[in-house]
């Protein structure tokens, strides 16, 4: 439906998200009856939509929702299912012109929703028709239009990651899954079927948040295009070394580009899952496949977008459970991969752990709590599992860190009691095709450079057979993302953890000052 010029309402005060608030509701309310007629409500939405320069969320959403199931009745060929998904992607963007990144990410929910279900079923349909090859690459095709687009917005500033919603967000899930829950929302069943990618942890994140939902709608989107794009990728016929190469590059350069601190997150909260949540999509081998490659993209490129610097408009509670987070997810690598008797994995993330500026933050974030006078001492050993061992024993004495993030996951440290009074020794010997990234993404006074990677990255990621030289790795991959020599050889404390745990968001200090990033 084209977008048609009206004589717009003028609105006063709040009067405009009054008039938003009682539009949704009467749609809501149309939902109960079966015989609903969406056509009314399109003018309403219309004007809603026009009536500012910049729209809110809800008034592009709901618009966009009524036009697609208006427009588009079930049609039984699939290939003309996903022709109407990329017209919605396209309209969507259209409307969206003049919205704030955020806003424009989020929007695309609705896409991906309905790409997912178009990707299950083109698994169900016989793979020999021609019609269902062409919706196949259809479909892959516009996801990556969909990721590029993502990419783009993600360049510009997120001014408005700490805004929130007129209405909540399983209200607007509504609108796409038809009143599947309770009442006047989605429910639980309506989310669930709305973000399948998502486990209940991460949908409960994001819902139940309202300040910052913005940002973390926008980076839960990200994330579903992301892991609908790795599962694809699985399709392709590759061995299993082609495959890790490729999904492996691609993973960390995207992360780069997207530099997206709540997609990265939630990436990361998903691994402490027992399972990825991509069963639909593939086999329990091909999950086990994508989880240990995960684990790379996540631990062993050092991302400068997570800087505490980078982070200080966040709230520390957020800052925080991330760092815990990614300790406890080095840890379980580790762990696995030694289960794996892959000791060459395990070596690489444990270099790759003493390398990072992880160590120094979590010891900065454990001694803000509790004063920096003998608790160093008593840490026995330098590894995740260490640090997991200190932690836990410093809570037996009265510690809570981050909303009792340790006693949330103490079950399963419990688990690795065993493992957790050890300190693994690391070693020189790595997987030669394992490459640790440093990326210096948005540092313009270092445009030039072309440095060689840090040596203690090498021995974690890149170490070469012996007598070999170690090669130059180019300070720039295809997308122009620039990587650095990081010198950690003596990284500076600087300044402390904030504690206040108000909803407001807080500076953090960077460990690091500019002088120690060469």
């Amino acid at each position: 439906m084209a977008l048609i010029e009206t004589q717009n309402p003028v609105f006063i005060g709040d009067e405009y998200e009054l008039a938003i608030n009682q539009s949704i509701q009467s749609v809501l309310d149309s939902l109960q009856n079966p015989n609903h007629d969406l056509s009314v409500f399109t003018s309403t939405f219309l004007k809603l939509m026009q009536a500012k320069p910049d729209p809110l969320l809800e008034t592009i959403w709901v618009f966009s929702g009524l036009v697609f199931q208006i427009d588009n009745p079930p049609k039984d060929d699939i290939l003309d299912e996903v022709l109407a998904v990329k017209d919605l992607f396209q309209s969507i963007t259209a409307y969206s012109a003049s919205c704030s990144p955020s806003v424009s990410i989020a929007l695309i929910a609705p896409v991906i929703f309905k790409l997912y279900g178009l990707a299950v079923d083109s698994k169900r349909k016989d793979a020999d028709l021609k019609r269902g090859k062409k919706a196949k690459r259809e479909i892959r095709s516009l996801l990556d239009v969909i990721l590029g687009y993502f990419n783009v917005c993600c360049e510009g500033p997120n001014g408005d990651e700490d805004s929130g919603l007129v209405r909540p967000l399983n209200d607007l899930v509504s609108i796409w899954v038809h009143g599947e829950g309770n009442g006047n929302g989605a429910g639980k069943n309506g989310l669930k079927q709305f973000f399948p990618l998502f486990s209940d942890e991460i949908i409960d994140c994001v819902t139940e948040e309202s300040a910052g939902v913005l940002g973390l709608l926008a980076g839960a989107v990200i994330l579903e295009a992301f892991l609908l794009k790795l599962c694809l990728k699985f399709s392709d016929g590759s061995s299993r070394q082609e495959l890790q190469n490729d999904l492996r590059n691609w993973a960390v350069c995207s992360i780069t580009g997207f530099h997206n601190f709540y997609f990265f997150d939630m990436l990361v909260k998903m691994l402490l899952e027992p399972n990825l949540t991509v069963m639909s999509l593939l086999s329990s081998e091909d999950e086990s496949f994508l989880r240990k490659l995960i684990y790379d993209v996540v631990i062993l490129p050092d991302y400068s977008f997570l800087n505490l610097e980078k982070v200080g408009h966040l709230s520390n509670n957020h800052v925080k459970n991330n760092i815990l987070s990614r300790l406890m997810v080095t840890h379980e690598a580790i762990e696995l991969s030694r289960k794996n008797k892959d000791h060459t994995k395990a070596i690489s993330y444990t270099n790759a752990f003493s390398g990072s500026h992880l160590p120094t933050v979590v010891t900065k974030l454990v001694t803000s709590e509790l004063g920096a006078q003998g608790i160093e001492s008593q840490r026995k050993g330098s590894s995740p599992a260490a640090f997991l061992k200190w932690m836990l024993d410093l809570e037996d004495q009265g510690l809570r860190l981050c909303d009792g993030f340790m006693s949330k996951h103490r079950e399963r440290l419990v688990r690795h009691s065993s493992r957790l009074d050890l300190d693994q020794p690391s070693s020189e010997k790595t997987d030669n095709n394992l490459l640790f990234f440093i990326d210096n993404k948005g540092n313009d006074e270092d445009e030039n450079i072309n440095d060689s990677m840090n040596d203690v990255f090498v021995a974690a990621a890149h170490e070469m057979q012996s007598g070999k030289k170690r090669k130059e790795i180019k300070t720039k991959d295809k997308d122009g993302v620039k990587f650095q020599r990081h010198n950690l050889s003596g990284p500076r404390a600087a300044g402390e953890f904030k504690t206040d745990d108000s909803d407001s968001a807080s500076e953090v200090d960077d460990p690091y000052s500019d002088e120690d990033l060469e």
